[in-house]
């Protein structure tokens, strides 16, 4: 009886064994083939969402190059005070720049609207006129604090030919817009970046203008559309990038950083609904086993008592 006992306990082991063993077998085969299907997916949707919002924001810039490109050649074919003046209070540029504003090549400076600069202040020193002058065309500038405001803001420049150069300034705020409309499903976010890594635009205003070497001083990711997996504030994060194309002197790319865990979240179900599946069998298989044993068992027995 005992040794029949010992023999049941062996088939219930062994039959366990062979259901976790399978189940194991077929979770990790799942696990490998989910895991793809996610990151694949993943992949499409975050190049799609990263080359949607770039072009959004090529686009607007875009708009606003054309703007200031039409005052330097408005300018550039007469220069006289009256046609100047009225060319920079037009709705069109007062409602879409801060200022906008032409530095001449003997150092006059005139804007609009008007403001009091330094006495001694010439355009021709700035970068933005240095620099349209140099490349002989519209040119960008990165972000950076406005004197006046104290707000960042890029400033777009067009050579004018012998008048000087044209130039507006624009505030970050709808750039900011533009990159916040992207939510990510709740699981991430995006932002803009520089070529040489510095943060331009973010959700988190304590990180712009800092370099991605000094928030992801381990794993710096590289900013390219491959996926880089780093860690940031403790979590695990997955970024790819973007690049924002067709603008002049700069190169800048749409980031889009989402957390790891929340982008992986079904394989964790999927593993968590296959442990219990495991489980269940597993018992399952012992019921049936221990009531199948059982019955084989009864003549046995009774075999035994006769004798």
């Amino acid at each position: 009886m005992t040794n029949n006992l010992k023999f049941s306990h062996k088939i219930l082991l062994a039959a366990s064994l062979v259901v976790i063993a399978a189940f194991s077998l077929f979770t990790l085969y799942n696990d490998y083939l989910q895991r793809n299907a996610i990151r694949a997916d993943l992949e499409s949707y975050l190049h799609e969402m990263g080359e949607v919002t770039a072009s959004n924001i090529s686009n607007w810039l875009s708009g606003r190059i054309l703007l200031v490109e039409n005052v330097a050649q408005s300018v550039a074919r007469d220069a006289s005070s009256e046609v100047l003046t009225g060319l920079l209070e037009q709705k069109v540029l007062t409602s879409t720049f801060d200022f906008t504003y032409l530095g001449s090549a003997d150092g006059e400076f005139t804007m609009r609207p008007d403001d009091e600069m330094p006495a001694d202040f010439d355009p021709r020193t700035r970068p933005w006129y240095k620099d349209a002058m140099a490349a002989g065309g519209s040119t960008l500038t990165e972000p950076y604090i406005d004197a006046a405001s104290g707000e960042l803001i890029i400033t777009i420049a067009s050579p004018a030919k012998a008048a000087g150069v044209a130039a507006g300034d624009l505030s970050l705020n709808t750039l900011v817009e533009i990159i916040n409309l992207l939510d990510l499903d709740g699981i991430g976010y995006a932002f803009l970046i520089s070529a040489d890594g510095k943060i331009l635009v973010h959700p988190d205003k304590s990180l712009v203008m800092k370099n991605l070497s000094e928030v992801y001083p381990q794993n710096t990711p590289r900013i390219s559309s491959d996926f880089s997996e780093t860690e940031l504030n403790g979590e695990e994060r997955i970024l790819t990038f973007a690049p924002v194309k067709g603008l002049p002197s700069v190169n800048w790319h749409v980031g889009l950083s989402i957390d790891k865990d929340a982008a992986y979240s079904m394989l964790s179900e999927f593993r968590a609904s296959a442990i219990v599946a495991t489980i269940i069998a597993v018992v399952l298989i012992m019921l049936l086993l221990s009531m199948l044993i059982s019955v084989l068992m009864q003549p046995l027995n009774v075999m035994g008592k006769a004798m």
